[in-house]
């Protein structure tokens, strides 16, 4: 039986991801990632040239995937309940990264290029947060104040992020705040 198209690839993504975390990069061969994924060795070689390659690939094809689900494409009439949704949005999204925050900050020390790809992750958040925030306040575009509201919604739910049993009140507290600032 013929394995799905790119089912191959996605099971290295995967083993990689699971073991970069738990291992790290340098204690995780291309042997034991080639095992974990149930392929040949040749093949993570063959879909990203290097254990390098592979790395780099999980860190933006991880953070592509999820970006686009974390902003909301249209907003719902309620200002406060659409900020306090975003809020939650992040914060689970960011819980669910775990692994992938400890791959980044693990490596990012031997790995520089990962230190560019966290800060431009972290930048395109703040900014579809941002373009977010414009609509809900109904401003044709972000302003300053947006940006620095999306920044502080960002690190609150970072934060919350980490923080096991976060107050069911949270997310309503940061939009009220968030909304009457930008108001």
């Amino acid at each position: 039986m013929d394995e799905p198209a790119g089912s191959g690839r996605d099971r290295i993504l995967a083993a990689a991801e699971e073991l970069f975390a738990e291992r790290g990069y340098a204690r995780t061969s291309t042997a034991r990632l080639a095992t974990a994924a149930g392929v040949p060795q040749g093949l993570i070689f063959y879909h990203f040239g290097t254990k390098e390659g592979l790395l780099l690939a999980l860190i933006r094809e991880r953070s592509t995937r999820t970006l686009a689900d974390l902003v909301p494409a249209t907003v719902p009439p309620d200002a406060h309940a659409a900020v306090a949704e975003l809020w939650r949005r992040l914060a689970r999204h960011l819980g669910e990264q775990t692994p992938m925050h400890r791959i980044v900050f693990r490596e990012s020390e031997h790995h520089p290029e990962l230190q560019d790809r966290a800060r431009e992750i972290h930048d395109s958040i703040v900014t579809a947060v941002s373009a977010y925030l414009a609509r809900v306040t109904g401003d044709a575009r972000p302003a300053p104040r947006h940006q620095a509201a999306a920044r502080m919604l960002v690190a609150t739910s970072s934060a919350a992020s980490v923080t096991p049993g976060a107050p069911p009140l949270a997310a309503k507290v940061v939009a009220d705040l968030l909304l009457n600032g930008l108001g």
